[in-house]
């Protein structure tokens, strides 16, 4: 049987990808295809952000602590990445819409 969540996560991560290229395409009045792909490697690059463990922002949380408390925080903590539904999702809509993107233009190669 299929897990709620995950199909929940799934509607949820697409429909929010979707609203801002949508987003996007009433901003710049432009063709929602157009920003599509950009949309989409944006979003993959967001979700691998604030996905991973022991990245950039947890290493600056942890100097900010050593310097107010004096205490210095575990240094060998691993970048570690877990990959969600909503990363897949992100990877799916990618490529999709390459895929609508280069049939749209196809003519121009």
């Amino acid at each position: 049987m299929v897990n709620i969540r995950k199909i929940i996560s799934f509607l949820l991560t697409l429909i929010i990808i979707l609203g801002i290229n949508y987003g996007i395409t009433i901003l710049f009045k432009v063709g929602f295809i157009d920003y599509s792909f950009v949309v989409g490697l944006i979003s993959i690059v967001v979700i691998y952000f604030f996905s991973s463990s022991g990245g950039f922002s947890s290493k600056n949380l942890d100097m900010q602590i050593q310097g107010q408390t004096g205490i210095r925080m575990d240094q060998k903590e691993e970048k570690k990445f877990y990959p969600s539904i909503a990363f897949f999702t992100a990877i799916l809509y990618t490529v999709v819409s390459v895929i609508a993107l280069l049939y749209t233009y196809k003519d121009y190669f």
